[in-house]
């Protein structure tokens, strides 16, 4: 060691050491996990967390990609005092100020002490398939509060010197509908936990505890260093975008805007979510508390960061130049006890709209939209021979990847959702009465472009038992198409059918809680990722490729991609003269192609006009504001306002109007007489 730093060997020695200990970590959680979203789908995190919170070393291999800016500071200050053999638990998203951001993460840490010194903090969340709550697996879409998504353990210690406390771990197993499976999933958490802190004293005896110390925050700021440099590449300036999450579960089923502002200052970066939508009495809350580089904030530009520089070191120190500006009672920061189970749905769609931003910075090096969807479908049902209910996931449905500014898009896999990992059929077959009928990519659902999206995916269940249940939380791209890039087209929406036994396929809305009769099928289809570039622009011979490996039909060649096909080739002075008349239709190259729907609904709703509502009802309780913004709303698309005419403070008064209406008569008059 010189001058107060590490030696540089010996820091990547022990920070290479540290890596292989947290994906030991992973794999003792896989190979011990119990149900199918631990041991198949990998729902977990793992990692090494400073004595003051900060996540310094985590899995890349394994597990979710959402560890960089978890911050433990909260939950680490509720418990305590802390000594070897205890772990501490929670899953309350207000306790923990926004590290725990729905009910099923449970969250473990556990203090590692050497000869008496506190090191750091071995700490791992799980996705508990079931923690009660209105809806098995306890996230409905519909859900109004946080209470209906299950039951809230707050900071509580587990384990007291080795020893688990019987009486808490009964408590949390009685209000779970899989007790035994979710048993066995938190032995998991636990053995990982004592897994680590065994690696650890090994490290720690070979190196010290000083050492071990130094080396975390060390590596956090290398990995700060890292980050500096990638946004100092950045151009300075202000990167504006926006995107919707389509609202059916929200009253009055409007979409619910998330507005960024990239700003770029040198090394140092800003998420500004001023004009986000308020919070809403639907479970797609973040509940952020507003925290500098917060993991769900940051997950498109920690993404971007990976891409740029594939091998920089991955921890929270990447995070550390992010500032988060996120207005107080909005989606991405709401009150206490707002709903957000299904908050997935909302943090997927921010990853799109961080690249939306950053493509502007950096234009002609990121990709288009993909399906922005990771929707977890899950199903209830009885085992007939016994009776037994059995509640398991039954995959996570994921849609195309946008196309690449120089390669297609990833059929069936999103980029922002790929850590989901699929249920193997057989493993969920073996294990619940089910049938998976179907499970292929959808020919033509793909954006066309130089480059084109990936192709959503289809999928059927079949269930087998009366009495059963399916949800699929985080259903998206229904309404709003996965946007295209520089002229290439959207991808193709999303849709649900259901068929019930002697009945015809017939479309259903997206799924909340769905009773469906024995022998019944639910049919999910995936949306596609945008395309990049002009579709007249695609080779003829990748076109032919798609169309003969069932990517794309031969109609669909001709009209999107101007390839007229001729038997087992295609027509070349026909296509060079569809082509011609395609790139005259063409009237110019849209940076971004959003498809009818949201242009049409823009079209009203204009990023003035709706930030104008916004302001109007500022101030207002939430529950209240939800009111009063669709009273307004109404008053607005029936013509009784016109806000172009009256502006921002004739909207302020007729707010004021509604919110005054509803107080009782003593209220309302003694308002008037101030």
């Amino acid at each position: 060691m010189t001058g107060g730093k590490m030696d540089p060997v010996l820091l990547e020695v022990v920070r290479c050491q540290m890596q292989g200990i947290v994906e030991e970590m992973g794999e003792m959680m896989t190979r011990c996990g119990h149900t199918v979203f631990v041991k198949e789908t990998q729902d977990f995190v793992v990692a090494l967390v400073t004595p003051e919170g900060e996540v310094a070393a985590c899995s890349k291999r394994i597990g979710l990609w959402v560890a960089i800016g978890q911050n433990y500071k909260a939950v680490i200050d509720a418990g305590g005092p802390y000594r070897e053999g205890d772990v501490w638990f929670t899953n309350d998203p207000d306790e923990s100020r926004g590290l725990v951001a729905h009910l099923p993460d449970v969250f473990g840490w556990r203090p590692i002490f050497h000869g008496g010194e506190l090191i750091c903090f071995a700490c791992a969340f799980i996705h508990c398939t079931d923690v009660g709550g209105m809806a098995p697996g306890s996230v409905a879409p519909s859900a109004v509060d946080l209470f209906q998504e299950g039951t809230v353990i707050p900071v509580t210690k587990l384990v007291e010197g080795g020893e688990i406390r019987e009486e808490i771990i009964r408590f949390f197993l009685r209000n779970t509908r899989t007790p035994e499976r979710c048993r066995g999933d938190l032995l998991a958490l636990l053995g990982t936990l004592s897994r680590a802190e065994e690696r650890l004293h090994h490290l720690a005896d070979k190196f010290g505890a000083g050492t071990m110390r130094q080396a975390l925050y060390e590596v956090l700021g290398y990995a700060e260093n890292q980050a500096r440099d990638i946004i100092g590449e950045l151009p300075d300036g202000d990167h504006e975008f926006w995107d919707y999450l389509e609202g059916d579960f929200v009253p009055g089923g409007r979409p619910v805007r998330m507005r960024l502002n990239i700003r770029v200052r040198g090394d140092e970066l800003t998420l500004d979510f001023e004009g986000t939508d308020p919070q809403v009495s639907a479970a797609f809350n973040i509940p952020s508390y507003g925290a500098d580089g917060h993991y769900l904030l940051v997950l498109g530009l920690v993404n971007y960061m990976r891409t740029v520089k594939p091998d920089l070191v991955y921890n929270s120190g990447l995070v550390r130049p992010v500032r988060v500006a996120v207005p107080k009672g909005s989606l991405l920061n709401p009150e206490p006890n707002a709903p957000c189970g299904a908050r997935q749905a909302t943090f997927f769609r921010l990853a799109d709209i961080v690249l939306g931003a950053l493509s502007q910075a950096v234009p002609g090096r990121l990709p288009a939209a993909g399906c922005g969807q990771g929707s977890i479908m899950l199903v209830s049902t009885p085992e007939v021979s016994t009776g037994k209910r059995v509640v398991s996931i039954v995959q996570p449905l994921v849609g195309g990847s946008g196309a690449r500014p120089g390669e297609d898009g990833t059929d069936g896999v999103d980029f922002t959702t790929g850590f989901y990992r699929n249920i193997p059929t057989e493993v969920l077959e073996s294990e619940t009465p089910v049938v998976v009928e179907v499970c292929g990519l959808i020919p033509d659902s793909a954006g066309a472009g130089r480059t084109r999206g990936g192709c959503g995916l289809r999928y059927s269940l079949r269930v087998l038992s009366p009495g059963s249940i399916v949800t699929s939380r985080g259903l998206e791209r229904f309404r709003f198409q996965p946007w295209g890039r520089d002229g290439g087209a959207p991808g193709d929406n999303g849709r649900n059918f259901a068929q019930w036994p002697g009945g015809e396929k017939e479309p259903i809305d997206k799924i909340n809680i769905l009773d469906v009769p024995p022998g019944g099928v639910v049919h999910m289809e995936t949306a596609g990722g945008g395309g990049f570039g002009p579709a007249w622009e695609r080779s003829p011979e990748a076109v032919l490729r798609d169309v003969e490996d069932g990517f794309v039909s031969p109609e669909m060649a001709e009209s999107a991609y101007g390839v007229v096909l001729e038997g087992k080739g295609f027509d070349a002075e026909a296509t060079a003269a569809r082509r011609r008349e395609l790139q005259a239709r063409g009237e110019g190259v849209a940076r971004f192609s959003y498809g009818l729907a949201r242009e049409e609904f823009e079209r009203i709703w204009t990023d003035s006009l709706q930030r104008m509502v916004n302001d109007a009802t500022g101030g207002i309780p939430p529950s209240i504001r939800e009111h009063v913004r669709a009273e307004l709303i109404g008053l607005i698309e029936g013509g009784d306002i016109d806000p172009a005419r009256t502006g921002l403070e004739a909207l302020r008064a007729r707010a004021a109007e509604i919110l005054d209406a509803l107080k009782p008569n003593g209220n309302r008059s003694r308002s008037r007489s101030r």
